[in-house]
């Protein structure tokens, strides 16, 4: 009986679980800048600038259950931060920013994420019909300005 006592005493002031935080953060590794934001479902999105790479294209690295592409498919991504609409074609689960095109996307992408006033922001697969959404939390700090986060990528 004295066990049962002691179970309900561990369950009763035992400390609760906190929720977990899905906010942005940064890394540095092997010459490679990355700012990264995960969800509850397991979905990621890495933005990243190679600037101490032989190759300084920097891009966008999506991983998500919810779209399964083919080798070398293209998959249009939108992306939707406060309202307004940034679309990518990824091949596979990379877009990288080569051309001047692509890289005034990724730059206005990521002074949208910095400048956000929401608290998340979607990203959308038109072809399959679903969608992702991320927090916005401590984007500011991860990537700071488009043209700081990318310096030494362009």
């Amino acid at each position: 009986m004295k066990f049962v006592y002691i179970l309900i005493a561990f369950a009763v002031f035992s400390p609760v679980a906190n929720a977990v935080d899905y906010r942005w953060t940064l890394g540095f590794a092997q010459g490679t800048t990355e700012a990264i934001i995960r969800n509850a479902t397991g979905a990621s999105l890495d933005i990243y600038c190679p600037s101490g790479q032989t190759d300084h294209t920097p891009g966008i690295f999506l991983e998500t259950d919810k779209v399964r592409p083919r080798l070398h498919e293209q998959i249009d991504v939108q992306i939707i931060v406060d309202g307004n609409n940034y679309p990518f074609y990824f091949e596979e689960i990379q877009f990288k920013a080569a051309g001047r095109i692509n890289m005034v996307s990724l730059h206005a992408l990521i002074n949208a994420l910095v400048k956000s006033n929401r608290k998340t922001f979607t990203v959308e697969f038109p072809k399959f019909g679903n969608s992702e959404t991320f927090s916005v939390l401590d984007a500011r700090k991860a990537l700071g300005s488009a043209a700081a986060f990318l310096s030494g990528c362009e």
